[in-house]
């Protein structure tokens, strides 16, 4: 999907505000002329590459400064660089980025953009009362320094919070604790405060390591919240949808939280899947979306926050490849060995998407051959159903089929033509010469990712006089 699509995907659903973790060139180009405010992310590995003061400018430079008709509002710096539970390391070295690119901004007379930075709920310490939230210790000298730049700068910092998560790693997996109208029995109290849900309490503990680290009362934005739709217990569609459901109520009654009252500002993580997300941190990871891959929303949802049952505005001018699937060819699945059946689904692990298996997904619940004709139909799709090179031939063992073999809780995909392959260096990658399927999202954008690259040619400048 061309970034154009996904812009009017955006503007059509009157979504103003988006976070990107990829700022490719065409990516924004899309968002020129348009009055979105963007947030761009600069890789956790570009905070390694940029040694000083100059590098920082250029990168600046790069992604700012040609990009004059794009409505900036943050640069974020890393993807939570402090965290562990996504990433196998952390990134001290963004914290001395973020003054540079804070300085970079204000040399080139931008310093309405702020720098910023974002963390995950694993930088605090694990309790449960918010008047005992602190940093852990190995961090604290870099988030007390991380704070003080953004507070000297009247810039923002970012939580990133997800319930569904922080409801297992802190009260004992109590689900019904991470929604915000909710029927839990674990409303508590702290001092003269109480926490009806998960979400008070992760952003209050926040705020109260951050006054201990002498950052009290900054402005704290959610960058990042939201509920799996697959790939983990109880992440599933309905529950995504009662979540966000009552994520928009509350932000929209701008109520805040006990320790801060007042309207807060969210990004919703995110706006749809991405199928080739590391997974090893946990599958859930690639089911964010509140759209599916081909730009159908999962779920209604109303973004206004007034509760309705409305249907989000699904993406215009895609194109979906033909409706076949690969399955076993039932003739000879019964001859399949052992070894040969391993070898196949060893694909999960490298080729192809097969997280709706996995224990408590969509799909874990098929047979056997059920599974390895998911399996084929994964590596079919992903190669854009390229018959002439045999893509459903496996040994023999499968065949193509008109009639849909989905159950009645498991989607045996249809991909569509993708137009781009991701560009996860923050840099435009044309590819224009080249008609990928989508093994890749459709759309990897989001309130809070959008993943692109692909040549977009807009004609609306007419002389400055034309507006999208």
């Amino acid at each position: 999907m061309i970034p154009s699509m996904v812009v009017d995907l955006l503007m059509q659903n009157k979504i103003n505000y988006v976070k990107l973790y990829s700022a490719s060139d065409n990516v924004l180009e899309a968002f020129s002329a348009t009055d979105m405010g963007l947030e761009v992310t600069m890789p956790n590995l570009y905070t390694q590459k940029l040694k000083n003061q100059v590098d920082v400018i250029d990168w600046v430079v790069q992604i700012i400064v040609r990009h004059p008709n794009v409505h900036f509002m943050y640069v974020c710096i890393g993807t939570q660089p402090l965290s562990i539970t996504f990433s196998n390391q952390i990134y001290p070295e963004a914290i001395q980025v973020l003054d540079w690119t804070q300085r970079a901004l204000n040399l080139i007379n931008k310093s309405e953009i702020k720098a910023t930075m974002s963390h995950y709920t694993d930088v605090l310490i694990p309790v449960k009362k918010p008047s005992e939230g602190a940093f852990r210790a190995n961090l604290e000298p870099n988030m007390t320094r991380s704070c003080q730049i953004l507070q000297s700068n009247n810039a923002p910092i970012g939580l990133d919070v997800f319930p569904l998560l922080s409801v297992n790693d802190l009260f004992n997996g109590d689900t019904e604790f991470a929604f915000f109208e909710n029927n839990s029995t674990l409303v508590f109290k702290d001092g003269d405060k109480t926490y009806s849900n998960v979400f008070e309490v992760m952003y209050d503990m926040f705020d109260v390591a951050l006054e201990k680290v002498g950052c009290p009362n900054m402005t704290i934005i959610v960058d990042a919240i939201g509920w799996p739709t697959d790939g983990i217990k109880d992440g599933n569609i309905p529950n995504a949808q009662r979540f966000h459901q009552g994520l928009a109520k509350f932000v929209a009654s701008k109520k805040g939280t006990p320790r801060r009252p007042g309207p807060i500002d969210v990004y919703i993580h995110n706006l749809s899947d991405e199928n080739r997300i590391n997974k090893t941190t946990g599958s859930f990871r690639r089911h964010w979306g509140i759209y599916k891959f081909d730009g159908q929303p999962k779920f209604n949802f109303d973004l206004q926050g007034l509760g309705r049952d409305v249907k989000l505005v699904p993406a215009v001018g895609i194109t979906q490849m033909p409706k076949r699937w690969c399955i076993v060819n039932g003739d000879v699945g019964n001859d399949i060995d052992n070894t040969t059946r391993e070898k196949f689904l060893d694909a999960c692990n490298s080729t192809v998407d097969c997280t709706a298996m996995e224990a408590g997904a969509s799909c874990s619940n098929l047979t056997e051959t059920q599974k390895l004709s998911y399996v084929f139909n994964m590596g079919f799709q992903t190669t854009a159903q390229d018959v002439y090179n045999k893509s459903c031939y496996y040994n023999g063992y499968g065949k193509i089929v008109s009639d849909d073999p989905s159950t009645p809780f498991c989607t045996f995909p249809v991909e569509i033509l993708a137009a781009e392959i991701p560009n996860f260096n923050g840099y435009a990658r044309s590819l224009a010469h080249a008609l990928k399927p989508s093994s890749i999202s459709l759309m990897i954008a989001i309130m809070q990712t959008l993943f692109i690259c692909f040549i977009l040619m807009c004609t609306c400048d007419y002389n400055g006089f034309g507006a999208i």
